[in-house]
């Protein structure tokens, strides 16, 4: 029965465990396979202003090039290798705080990576993949203890579907330092997508998250990790700053504002582990 729900809670990234990226383009996906998701008009204020300003005055300049690590989480239960249990990952963000970790929001990410400037000498953004429900009951209470800010990388389709975000957790989690951001329409491999569709899942996305958080939409996670050239360059012009990748290791400028890597945090990591796969990633 575990199994089963395991199967049933974590479809979206199952795939994500397999190493590396698909770069070989495989058979077109048919337009009737994607679905189109449109917005629901919302007039609540939400959202973070990912165009307002950032005061950046006391930020300090790296001595080298920087190397930020961007944690991918996806669920925070047990069950699998994609789910960190609850007391690991409040273990986790304890020993952030303990030593002096500063959590960055898309904005600051970005300039930290592309300005080579840093709110601290400590630095990591915190990203979870697909938007499960656990994300906003067990993750969001102990980062909101914390005053951690993180990123959730939502699937347009799952919103309001079983064991994913609604939009009322979403509008929350947005106005309390949990920003939302694209990970595609459909949650299709987009190496086996024609630029047409790629072009679509992207805009589509992009346009739903502007229109149910007020906000400008700026990051893409690329679905079980899988994108090609194409995509690099559709991300780009679909109007986004900067896309993730499950390539391991700190993110750097020098591998593409749209081809950042990440470090994954598996199940059954000791905090001793979680720190080096930290220290291991940074700018040292």
């Amino acid at each position: 029965m575990v199994a089963l729900l395991g199967i049933l809670i974590l479809p979206g990234c199952s795939q994500g465990i397999v190493e590396g990226i698909g770069i070989k383009t495989a058979a077109p996906i048919a337009e009737d396979d994607i679905e189109m998701v449109e917005a629901a008009e919302n007039e609540t204020e939400t959202g973070q202003d990912l165009d307002g300003q950032i005061d950046t005055g006391d930020w300090i300049m790296a001595k080298s090039a920087v190397r930020l690590p961007i944690l991918m989480y996806h669920s925070i239960s047990e069950g699998n290798g994609l789910r960190v249990p609850i007391e690991e990952f409040r273990a986790q963000m304890a020993w952030l705080r303990e030593n002096g970790y500063y959590t960055l929001s898309p904005e600051e990410a970005y300039l930290v990576l592309t300005e080579n400037r840093m709110p601290s000498e400590k630095c990591v953004w915190l990203t979870f993949d697909d938007g499960y429900t656990d994300n906003y009951t067990e993750a969001f209470p102990i980062l909101k203890e914390n005053d951690m800010k993180a990123t959730v990388f939502m699937i347009g389709k799952s919103i309001d579907k079983g064991h994913h975000l609604t939009e009322d957790q979403m509008l929350v989690m947005s106005r309390n330092g949990i920003s939302i951001e694209s990970h595609t329409i459909n949650h299709l491999e987009l190496n086996r997508m024609t630029a047409v569709q790629q072009e679509a899942e992207m805009v589509q996305s992009k346009d739903l998250f502007d229109r149910i958080l007020k906000q400008d939409t700026t990051v893409l996670s690329y679905p079980v990790g899988r994108y090609n050239e194409e995509s690099l360059a559709l991300s780009e012009e679909a109007g986004y700053k900067m896309a993730v990748t499950t390539e391991p290791g700190g993110a750097s400028r020098d591998q593409g504002m749209h081809a950042l890597h990440r470090v994954r945090i598996s199940p059954g990591l000791s905090v001793g582990g979680f720190a080096s796969l930290i220290e291991n990633a940074s700018n040292h």
